[in-house]
């Protein structure tokens, strides 16, 4: 019984602190990390926070059941900079679990990779008409996702864009896309992509995410989302309602939210404008208008001297 037992207590690994599973992930991938970040504080700054920051554990919510804003915001304000290059840091207990509730999820997981990368994983079935600055690929695994592989295997699956204002992507990592969410419904209700980058990037306007960020204070980011072919995928020429318009080329109308899955988010950053210096006609010639100047000053004097005599 004493051997079972002992046996038991070495199998058993030891529970990881919080905070240590922090440090692993920031390890694993730091920009990844910091892309979550950025996307929840840019729903945290939203005025829609409420339906944004979906689901809100009951942790932080108020005795009305609506979001402790304020004490979520107070806690982004006391983020640490990453990477946080004092070794001996240590978040008090409260913000460590406050990082680790919506920073560490374990249904999905974002890495950074390459264009090339994407390339070949894509197969080409798409095109970079504007290459991101940064590109992370998102893995899936909760029980929904096993469910959507074996949907997938009795059909094929294609790759579209998909583009949405910033701080909706914080919901589009953790929930994915549903149709009814999308208040966008120029040929009927449903998940809206375009086989054409730039297409769906006017969709995508910069947004303000954490001031803190490695990859800067404000954003602009675009899904690319992996489909698949269903009687529900509308196309082109096709009419998803009654009285509604026909879809037209480029465009794709999903009707049903199993059907899409995201699978890449393509990072972009505002570019920065150049001041150019506008410099004026006596600057750029300075020299040689004060040297004029103190010329006819002398010719001035000599004249005048002979008009004395």
């Amino acid at each position: 019984m004493i051997e079972t037992e002992m046996t038991i207590q070495k199998l058993e690994e030891p529970k990881l602190e919080e905070w240590d599973e922090l440090t692993i992930e920031m390890r694993r991938d730091l920009l990844a990390l910091d892309l979550r970040i950025s996307l929840f504080v840019g729903a945290v700054q939203n005025f829609k926070y409420e339906s944004l920051l979906k689901p809100i554990p009951a942790n932080y919510r108020k005795s009305d059941g609506e979001a402790d804003i304020k004490t979520i915001r107070e806690l982004v304000s006391r983020l640490p900079e990453l990477p946080i290059r004092d070794l001996n840091y240590k978040p008090d207990p409260q913000l460590t679990t406050f990082m680790k509730t919506f920073f560490l999820n374990h249904n999905q997981q974002l890495s950074l990779i390459s264009v090339e990368e994407l390339k070949r994983q894509v197969g080409g079935q798409i095109e970079l008409q504007i290459a991101p600055r940064w590109i992370f690929q998102i893995d899936h695994v909760s029980r929904n996702q096993q469910t959507w592989e074996r949907r997938k295997a009795s059909s094929s699956s294609f790759y579209a864009f998909h583009g949405s204002r910033f701080e909706n992507f914080h919901s589009i990592l953790n929930l994915g896309l549903h149709q009814h969410l999308n208040k966008t419904a120029l040929f009927g209700e449903g998940i809206y992509l375009s086989t054409e980058q730039s297409l769906s990037l006017q969709y995508s306007p910069c947004g303000q995410g954490w001031s803190k960020s490695q990859l800067g204070p404000e954003l602009s980011l675009l899904a690319i989302c992996e489909v698949i072919d269903h009687p529900d995928v509308k196309r082109r020429g096709s009419r998803p309602s009654t009285g509604s318009m026909a879809i037209p080329d480029k465009y794709i109308l999903v009707t049903n939210n199993e059907l899409v899955r995201p699978r890449y988010f393509l990072v972009y950053t505002r570019p920065k404008v150049k001041t150019v210096k506008v410099t004026s006609f006596v600057e750029r010639h300075k020299f040689v208008l004060f040297l004029s100047l103190y010329v006819s000053l002398l010719l001035a004097i000599g004249l005048a001297k002979k008009v004395a005599v």
